[in-house]
């Protein structure tokens, strides 16, 4: 072989190692686009699972806190009231425990077994009195809502309002 073929015979086995080299990098650098790309669906996709259960473990959390506010009143009986008079006595009892001053503007007793009636109660006391009657009200055995609730401050800690129970008479038994 001649110093010229050798010459040509080395230019052309340099061309295709150039052209070698370019078709690696070429399917290098599609490879790492690809990877790159599958890589942030991947995060993406992560924190869209991340999201999800964060949401459900704060959701089994109020689930679970909700289960236990319950267990305390399992075993609580709740009954409607025979009629007005005997609901307005129990919470008259609560109010009066927490010192709490009130008339009522009405005071359903002769209402008919499963009507519903409305007690208007207006009252007055110490800001934190009223809030643990109603806490307590709210514990009662009776069946029973509060529909409207109106306070205003009259100073030093002490408030006036009204209040709209609502329920319905059950029959005697």
């Amino acid at each position: 072989m001649t110093s010229e073929k050798q010459h040509k015979a080395y230019y052309l086995l340099m061309f295709f190692v150039v052209l070698l080299l370019l078709g690696a990098q070429f399917v290098l650098q599609h490879t790492l686009k690809q990877a790159s790309s599958e890589l942030i669906s991947v995060k993406t996709s992560m924190a869209s699972d991340e999201r999800t259960l964060n949401a459900q473990r704060s959701l089994n959390g109020r689930y679970k806190a909700f289960q236990q506010a319950v267990a305390g009143h399992a075993g609580a009986e709740r009954k409607f009231p025979v009629n007005g008079r005997e609901l307005y006595t129990a919470l008259a009892n609560v109010l009066h425990d927490y010192s709490i001053e009130f008339t009522s503007s009405s005071s359903n007793a002769g209402v008919q077994p499963g009507a519903g009636f409305t007690l208007q109660i207006a009252f007055s006391g110490r800001y934190y009195n009223v809030i643990k009657a109603l806490a307590a009200i709210r514990g009662s055995s009776y069946i029973m809502r509060i529909s409207e609730l109106n306070l205003a401050a009259e100073g030093a800690g002490v408030v006036r309002g009204t209040m709209n129970i609502v329920s319905i008479a059950q029959a005697q038994s």
